[in-house]
């Protein structure tokens, strides 16, 4: 049963942050992944799920403090970019300074996907083993068709 769980906590973990994010950065959401797209997707879930309302609630405000907190994560793009390209100029790359900017950007995601992590496995003590049977359904319908942005 702990593995079940676990999977269901990796997929919804997928399905919020690869799912908003991936999308954003493949063009599919040009000007970012914005509270009316949040709305929907939550929605849309809370419909397939059956969600009582204290679930969308709940549902509804894990998924804006996961996107608050990548919008957060990515404030300093810019900066990070501008860095890379400067050491890219540089005529020999120090191992050293790669490795720092690979364990900079490594910690912040660790950090992310901690948060989420403990966020939704939350979130999924509250479904009832109907929910979390549609949620493994679904896992077994669409694991092989290639649907890489969440539910279709």
């Amino acid at each position: 049963m702990k593995k079940k769980s676990g999977m269901i906590v990796i997929t919804l973990c997928a399905l919020f942050l690869i799912g908003g994010v991936a999308a954003c950065r493949h063009g599919h959401h040009p000007g970012g992944f914005d509270e009316f797209d949040l709305a929907a997707a939550t929605d849309r879930i809370a419909s397939r799920l059956d969600l009582t309302g204290s679930q969308t609630a709940d549902l509804k405000q894990i998924a804006r403090e996961i996107a608050e907190k990548a919008k957060a994560m990515h404030a300093d793009h810019e900066s990070q970019h501008q860095e890379l390209a400067d050491l890219v100029r540089l005529e020999a790359i120090d191992r050293e300074a790669v490795d720092q900017l690979i364990d900079e950007k490594m910690a912040k995601i660790r950090k992310m996907a901690d948060y989420t992590a403990e966020r939704l496995i939350a979130f999924h003590q509250s479904l009832t083993p109907e929910q979390r049977e549609k949620i493994a359904a679904h896992i077994e319908n669409h694991s092989s068709d290639g649907c890489r942005f969440g539910w279709r």
